[in-house]
């Protein structure tokens, strides 16, 4: 599975390794871009580059900045 675009940043970066961990596991972007699934019962095939992109936005999700974001809208680490 593709990593994210800034994937470098994971060793010294635990909350970003964290989110793209969970991601890596428990990747839905197949159900997630499939517009038919309920009709069909099976996923899309995602892109490489979706891929990447989706899994750059999961990590950065834990970054300073992202969890900045989230925290603006009212999400904090428990």
């Amino acid at each position: 599975m593709p990593k994210g675009i800034s994937a470098h940043r994971l060793k010294d970066n635990p909350e970003e390794r964290r989110f793209a961990e969970a991601w890596e596991k428990h990747n839905p972007l197949a159900w997630l871009l499939d517009e038919r699934h309920e009709q069909t019962g099976r996923p899309a095939d995602p892109s490489d580059r979706d891929q990447v992109v989706a899994a750059t936005v999961i990590q950065w999700l834990g970054s300073p900045v992202g969890r900045a974001f989230l925290s603006d809208l009212g999400y904090q680490k428990r």
